[in-house]
């Protein structure tokens, strides 16, 4: 019974249109955006290649000179596309993906795509993730809002309920429609997007990407879900095919565009954070104040390179302010970059009731777009740029300079900059993506309960209409 129903119900969305042409406005839009994804992610992997062999590489020849001028030159970080950005680029357009190993300071990530963007971009990024999150929910819509409503109208209604047909099986029925409806739309540009995402994958990575993708599609079937049932409660509730598309629209406006925006300035609010002068303030003085007690405990003096501090001391003073440096900059960065994470976790929780935002986290977690994994590259970015002046400062302990004035004299070649490897980043495992989208997934699945125990009570309650 239920799959005649079903069968009924898709048949119907076939032959009034709803099914070609919503559905296939969706579907050109998907492809389109799998293409411009496919190209970008290829191109954008390429262009990061190239330029961390040719930064190397400069670092390799850059000839003979005092370590101290090539820690200051130091090397570049680039941030590899991941596979499935092509699905959903996250916070990619945003935060950058180039970070400069400089000495002693750790840098913030450079070139943002976003920087050189149009006032469009506000509206979002043409990607498949913004496409499934923004657009799939109102396609749900267009399908199903005349699910009970409709026939209610028509007098159908009437009929089936006078038949004894349970209401569980009504509900069930015109889900599993909406259900085969998306999955005959959305399955080939699945399947495509997967292929894609294959072909673009590092080697060895084939089966992290499949996972990633799996568990991907999992996470947009429960999104789905929640928005089937909202629609059919809906539908069931209201009087007439009109009221219920008018609801419904108006959920999806609060869901797609006001939600978001008011979540972000609420998580702004509960956990605010400085504004980069003010961090830097922060940062430079917390830095001078540790610098100053290094100095005073070993030399004596707080005065740079003074009389009590010769030069032939000079590599254990830079040595020495950059280790107690890490300490401060682990804390400044971590304070900033914990209530990022705060202000994420306002946004997931939230998700109970605004889906949207639970899916948006989801998804770009999967896909390794978020800021978790984005956190992961800029430490492991770190980790390489103290691995450089740890050897740098170890030098020039080794060979201290001697010559009064001439504190340049002393120059490395080579055998020095070779000791020190490119700069090769690997992201962290999908499993390790799944076990961070905990909170969000049990918002998604607080917003599926929800969404099912209210259109089973708006079934049950159409009885009495």
């Amino acid at each position: 019974m239920i799959w005649l129903m079903a069968r009924r119900d898709v048949l119907e969305r076939w032959r009034d249109g709803r099914l070609l042409w919503a559905g296939g406005m969706i579907m050109v839009l998907l492809l389109t955006a799998l293409a411009i994804g496919y190209q970008h992610r290829q191109q954008a992997r390429a262009e990061q290649r190239a330029a961390q062999s040719a930064d190397y590489a400069d670092w390799l020849k850059q000839g003979r000179r005092h370590p101290h001028d090539a820690a200051h030159q130091g090397m570049h970080a680039f941030k590899p596309e991941a596979a499935l950005a092509l699905i959903d680029p996250g916070i990619n357009p945003y935060i950058g993906s180039t970070i400069w190993l400089q000495a002693h300071r750790q840098s913030d990530v450079m070139f943002r795509p976003a920087q050189d963007a149009t006032g469009l971009q506000r509206f979002g990024d043409l990607s498949a993730g913004w496409i499934l999150q923004v657009l799939g929910p109102l396609l749900v819509i267009v399908l199903g809002f005349n699910a009970f409503a409709g026939e209610r109208e028509q007098g159908i209604l009437r009929q089936a309920l006078s038949l004894g047909l349970p209401a569980s099986r009504m509900l069930w029925g015109k889900a599993a429609a909406l259900g085969l409806s998306l999955l005959m739309l959305l399955a080939p540009a699945g399947v495509i997007a997967g292929v894609a995402a294959m072909l673009g994958a590092d080697p060895g990575t084939h089966g992290d990407t499949l996972l990633r993708f799996g568990w991907l599609v999992l996470c947009y079937c429960l999104y789905f879900a929640v928005f089937i049932f909202l629609t059919l409660g809906v539908s069931a509730l209201a009087s007439t095919s009109r009221v219920a598309i008018t609801v419904l629209l108006a959920l999806w406006i609060g869901n797609a565009v006001i939600a978001p925006r008011v979540m972000a300035e609420l998580s702004r609010r509960l956990y605010p954070t400085p504004t980069q002068l003010q961090f830097n303030q922060q940062l430079g003085a917390d830095l001078k104040a540790t610098s100053d007690r290094l100095w005073l405990a070993n030399f004596g003096t707080t005065e740079r390179w003074g009389r009590d501090v010769p030069l032939s001391k000079w590599g254990r003073a830079l040595q020495l302010d950059d280790h107690a440096s890490y300490a401060v900059f682990d804390r400044h960065f971590g304070r900033l970059w914990d209530t990022w994470e705060r202000q994420q976790g306002v946004q997931e929780w939230s998700g109970a009731v605004l889906p949207m935002l639970a899916m948006r986290a989801l998804s770009s977690n999967a896909a390794g777009t978020d800021f978790g994994h984005h956190r992961s590259f800029t430490t492991a970015a770190e980790q390489h740029r103290r691995l450089i002046q740890n050897i740098v400062s170890a030098d020039l302990v080794q060979h201290a300079d001697v010559l009064g004035g001439q504190h340049f004299a002393y120059q490395s070649g080579p055998e020095l900059w070779k000791r020190i490897p490119a700069f090769d980043y690997h992201p962290p495992a999908a499993a390790w993506a799944i076990e961070r989208s905990g909170r969000s997934l049990l918002s998604l699945c607080a917003a599926l309960a929800l969404a099912l125990v209210f259109a089973w009570q708006a079934t049950v309650r159409q009885r009495a209409f």
